[in-house]
């Protein structure tokens, strides 16, 4: 049985929320937590750097605010080193994603997107293939959902992953540019950029992609 339209926007937007309005609402509780967390990776740097790539990694099973945790990675080691930390994180999540829709079986991944969303996730992957790989990597939601729908689709696994991995290293280098920025001008305002402004602003464009086409493809 497909779920219900309204549960499904209703799960989205809940998804969106913690993604994208929790920082945005409690916007000074969010810059406190980010000084705290800044002087924790001065003291563990380590340990901070495997804490954050860890949270990356699991984006793909949990609604961890991706945005969020790749600019306080930049803020917290600057732009090289916090680069290579987003990028680790970033590769586990699609790794792991794409090794649950090519192994772990359709129904499983029936089960943690929606028979329907999995579906349109299906179509999506065989349509434009590396190319929404690419575009998605900003989206919320959507750089989860592509990644196992590469699996599912069945794109061999040396094109996936250097597909990925050139997607993945131009999203962390921008995030690292913004955390390191933010942090050299102590600027508030270009942090909650990379943590709320890019993942929104690729939200809304990709809407009005998919809406555009749909008008056209009738």
């Amino acid at each position: 049985m497909r779920p219900a339209p309204l549960l499904r926007w209703l799960v989205i937007a809940a998804l969106l929320t913690s993604v994208v309005g929790v920082p945005l609402i409690f916007r000074e509780e969010f810059i406190a937590v980010s000084d705290r967390i800044l002087a924790a990776a001065d003291e563990r740097p380590v340990a901070a750097a495997v804490l954050i790539a860890s949270a990356l990694t699991l984006d793909v099973f949990l609604p961890v605010p991706n945005g969020v945790t790749n600019t306080l990675a930049g803020a917290a080691f600057g732009f090289v080193v916090g680069t290579l930390v987003i990028w680790v994180g970033l590769m586990g999540a699609s790794l792991a994603g794409y090794a649950l829709g090519r192994w772990a079986a359709r129904p499983l991944a029936a089960r943690l997107l929606g028979a329907d969303d999995l579906e349109k996730a299906h179509k999506l992957a065989e349509r434009a293939g590396p190319i929404t790989l690419i575009v998605s990597r900003f989206v919320p939601i959507l750089c989860e959902v592509t990644v196992i729908a590469a699996g599912i689709a069945g794109m061999t696994f040396g094109r996936f992953a250097l597909v990925i991995a050139l997607a993945n290293f131009g999203a962390a280098m921008l995030f690292a540019a913004i955390g390191a920025a933010a942090v050299e001008s102590a600027s508030a305002d270009l942090l909650m950029l990379g943590a709320i402004g890019v993942p929104l602003a690729a939200w809304l464009g990709w809407q009005g992609t998919e809406r555009w086409r749909a008008r056209h493809a009738r």
